[in-house]
């Protein structure tokens, strides 16, 4: 999945409506974690990237929003217990070490350092979230600095490890874009993340 620059001020609203979300790679086809095949609710990725972020955005369609689950309020409790996205980066690309972000649709977080599960005392980053729901779904819109997972802007050419995953509770379903067997937290099995110059 290519991650351009956004070339642009991305404004962390849930709403997507800048020009770089609509250039961006489109992650899709969600695989459904142990049962395979694909997931019933379509999910959307995108990714984008400046100087500061990497921006993270889902488009999570269902077709009965109001029964979205979303109960948990407080940041770094058991959010993965609500619907919810869920982004993994392996930024050493070693296929073992990563940090692993989860927002519901009230745009609660959970942040944690891998491998270890659940450990959110683990890393404690200062990234945003905003999110909207419709009659369609729900969206997310993610800026991850990466000065807290201590990195500098990545060069061109840089490739990380990648993966994006969603929690439907209504139809237990647990997919990801990358498809993983037994666990979300498989980074041998992670997609890539390409960052590229504008096009």
């Amino acid at each position: 999945m290519r991650c351009r620059l956004a070339g642009q001020r991305v404004v962390i609203d849930g709403e997507l409506d800048e020009a770089c979300w609509r250039r961006a790679d489109v992650a899709t086809d969600f695989k459904l974690l142990e049962r395979g095949g694909s997931a019933t609710q379509r999910t959307e990725c995108r990714v984008t990237y400046d100087a500061q972020n990497l921006y993270v955005a889902f488009v999570c369609l269902d077709a009965r929003p109001r029964e979205i689950l979303a109960r948990h309020l407080r940041d770094d409790g058991p959010v993965w217990r609500d619907d919810c996205v869920e982004v993994f980066l392996d930024t050493q690309h070693d296929h073992k070490n990563y940090f692993h972000l989860i927002s519901n649709a009230l745009g609660t977080r959970f942040e944690e350092k891998g491998p270890a599960w659940p450990n959110p005392p683990s890393w404690n980053a200062d990234w945003k979230v905003a999110t909207r729901v419709s009659d369609h779904g729900w969206q997310v819109e993610m800026a991850i600095p990466f000065g807290s997972m201590g990195l500098g802007m990545p060069e061109p050419g840089t490739v990380w490890g990648f993966n994006a995953n969603r929690q439907e509770y209504r139809l237990r379903e647990r997919s990801s874009w990358a498809e993983t067997l037994r666990s979300f937290h498989e980074p041998r099995h992670f997609g890539h993340l390409l960052f590229v110059p504008p096009s």
